[in-house]
């Protein structure tokens, strides 16, 4: 386990990778961490500061100076002096203990540990040796932490046997034995969670404790996959983690566990854009490149492939307009946005444009063959819909995508033109497209469908009533024995919307032949079936629900529409 460990911490990145779990270990260790990394200021050589004791020695105030992989030569002294150990530790000895330190802090030792996820490299050793000694004083001492040291303590402090037995242990080593079998890699992670988390007592150190531990876990997982090159098992294991933990400690948040909390949601984010920047940004622009970059010759496994990778690219995009919209309540943009959310912003618009580019390179995607495919659908939806410019593309993409749903089920040659059905399975549906015996299966695999009032009701949003009464017609003629419907969570949600232990919510489908899915109607429901109460809501995590719709694979709640759908309304009222 310590040489997995210790492979972990060499892989980690100096600046928000080993930075962000080491104030998680100090926390864990008993100290007081006081000051953490913060971008575009002058940190004076601290990364991270602390104060406490360790192994019941007398309290001393830790000055951690962090570097990435082994301590080399250029890394130990060289000319780009920012990104060296040496001058850090400088900037530390004459500006940061004489000026900086808290006056609580004045007379307590100082501890100024050098600390990199690898080893000091031989030919550098005594150069770092002749500096600690000669530096070394009554009140100040020099400590080396290095990847053994981190090691051993990640393994007592957070993956020990009280809260890691060795049988859990080997389900995080199968996680990463099996990367090249990303389901069964997920699996073996997955279970490795809700072991943990039937453990976890109620208390808040508990449950910090759980957090932490579970992130470390991840980024464990997440490390090894990117030096494979293949992220797909630490993506789905992240996803799936953010909503297991959440569920695990909503009850009672606290402040600590928020801080933890937003540590593992920072993870998550990181695999989530790593995946897009690696994976899908280099290959959007190309007709069919992302299609043959999926390796299938199976036009329905290609198909529920590129409908995942859509979902997958709009929830990076939410999760980025949440950092948005979360800048702008701490940091109004009264006389324009900051730097920060400049550059938030300008990543959403690159994500609406690969959003774009995946629809239009990928022609797949105007045929879904999935009803439930309505959920990716809706995500992409929400994200162009929060810019008008991207309305003209988003008009196209929902009338081709009807044209061709409506012809597909017309045509009825499943063999030649798939059709939507309520099918989830790559197996059924191969199933279902050979068959001869298609008249009796189709109304049978289509007797429900959350596409066509999705369809509806983005079509209405973007005010193409030629569309939505083409939708309906077709509605009326062909799916008289459809249940047409909107999804809304309940009272029940709250319990199993993060672990889907239970079917929950309630459906919406009062339907009548003229009365196809009312906008007032729906925006009625939506306030009689709100979302406020639920705790990712609560608690300012609203990305979670729709994270959750799409891991369980249940519908985007219109509450996320709402806005756009009553600014729609205003504009025709004008």
């Amino acid at each position: 386990m310590k040489l997995i460990i210790k492979q972990y911490l060499s892989s980690l990145k100096e600046r928000s990778e080993l930075d962000v779990i080491l104030p998680s270990l100090l926390s864990q260790m008993g100290l007081n961490v006081f000051a953490r990394p913060i971008r575009g200021t002058n940190e004076y050589g601290v990364d991270i500061a602390a104060v406490g004791k360790i192994n019941q020695d007398k309290e001393c105030v830790y000055l951690f100076s962090v570097k990435s992989g082994n301590l080399t030569r250029s890394t130990w002294h060289s000319g780009a002096t920012d990104q060296t150990l040496r001058p850090s530790l400088e900037s530390i000895l004459d500006s940061y203990i004489p000026h900086r330190l808290p006056p609580e802090h004045k007379n307590k030792p100082v501890v100024i540990c050098l600390c990199f996820g690898g080893d000091i490299q031989t030919n550098v050793r005594q150069e770092v040796t002749g500096f600690t000694n000669k530096y070394t004083t009554d009140n100040i001492s020099f400590e080396e932490w290095n990847g053994d040291k981190l090691s051993d303590l990640i393994t007592e402090y957070l993956l020990n046997e009280d809260l890691l037995p060795k049988n859990w242990q080997s389900l995080l080593r199968k996680s990463i034995a099996l990367l090249d079998e990303p389901t069964s890699s997920h699996q073996n992670f997955r279970k490795l969670v809700l072991e943990i988390s039937k453990t976890i007592g109620e208390d808040d150190k508990s449950q910090v404790r759980f957090i932490n531990t579970i992130n470390i876990c991840l980024w464990i997982l997440y490390s090894w996959c990117r030096d494979e090159n293949n992220i797909e098992s630490a993506y789905i294991s992240a996803e799936s983690a953010i909503l297991y933990v959440w569920d695990a400690i909503n009850k009672n948040f606290t402040l600590k566990q928020k801080n933890s909390f937003d540590e593992l949601i920072s993870t998550y984010q990181k695999i989530s854009e790593e995946y897009v920047q690696k994976c899908i940004l280099p290959f959007c622009k190309n007709l069919h490149a992302i299609s043959r970059a999926i390796n299938t010759r199976c036009s329905i496994d290609l198909n529920i492939k590129l409908f995942d990778i859509l979902g997958r690219v709009a929830i990076h995009a939410e999760w980025l307009l949440y950092r948005l919209q979360k800048s702008h309540i701490e940091f109004p943009p009264s006389e324009g946005e900051n730097q920060e959310q400049l550059e938030i912003r300008n990543q959403i618009e690159r994500i609406s444009k690969t959003i774009q580019e995946l629809v239009s390179k990928n022609p797949l995607l105007l045929s879904p063959y999935k009803d439930d495919q309505a959920i990716d659908i809706s995500l992409a939806a929400h994200i162009l819909l929060q810019n008008s410019n991207n309305d003209v593309f988003l008009q196209d993409w929902i009338k081709n995508l009807a044209d061709r749903i409506m012809f597909a089920y017309k045509a009825h040659i499943p063999s030649i033109y798939m059709h939507t059905t309520t099918l989830r399975n790559y197996e059924e549906i191969l199933e279902y497209k050979n068959d001869d015996n298609h008249e009796l299966l189709r109304e049978k695999y289509t007797q429900g469908s959350i596409l066509y009032p999705a369809l509806m009701i983005l079509a209405e949003t973007l005010k193409n009533s030629e569309l939505k009464a083409d939708l309906v017609e077709f509605c009326t003629e062909n799916l008289k024995h459809c249940t047409l419907q909107y999804w809304f969570p309940n009272h029940t949600s709250e319990s199993y919307y993060y672990n889907n232990k239970e079917i929950h919510g309630s459906a919406f489908s009062e339907i009548t032949e003229t009365q196809y899915f009312s906008i007032p109607d729906i925006l009625l429901e939506c306030k009689s079936s709100s979302i406020d109460n639920l705790s990712a809501i609560k608690y300012g995590y609203a990305p979670l629900l729709l994270v959750a719709s799409r891991h369980y694979r249940y519908p985007v709640p219109l509450h996320f529409f709402t806005a756009i759908i009553e600014d729609s309304l205003d504009t025709n009222k004008l």
